[in-house]
């Protein structure tokens, strides 16, 4: 947890976040039932062409998902726009809300796949 708390002022100390979020980010930390001890948490998965190991797997409490929705609708839906795919971030919101085990999104274009994912 501690290394979890300096992670999020280096982030706060790069700029990346904004002070009132690193704030929110700290509370929940502290107060989120079951943040980091197996509680429910969010998984994005990104595989390459041909891979069956993934290049990119993320693993957020689920208390710091709302802090990653502004990233996965921005980044990850706008990238899946530009190759015509539609990420339905309704029900991302709807999961996360119920905060139980449910499979979000699992998207296919060629080879490339990207999974999110409550668990």
């Amino acid at each position: 947890m501690e290394q979890d708390k300096l992670k999020t002022l280096e982030l706060l100390e790069k700029g990346v976040i904004t002070s009132s979020e690193a704030q929110e980010i700290l509370e929940a930390m502290g107060a989120a039932p079951g943040a980091g001890r197996g509680g429910v948490s969010l998984r994005v998965r990104v595989y390459s062409r041909g891979s069956s190991e993934p290049r990119a797997n993320i693993k957020v409490p689920l208390a710091w998902a709302k802090f990653l929705a502004p990233f996965i609708e921005g980044k990850i839906a706008g990238d899946l726009a530009a190759k015509g795919h539609t990420l339905d971030t309704g029900k991302i919101y709807d999961a996360v809300q119920a905060a139980r085990p449910a499979g979000l999104v699992d998207v296919r274009d060629g080879g490339d796949r990207v999974e999110i994912f409550l668990e």
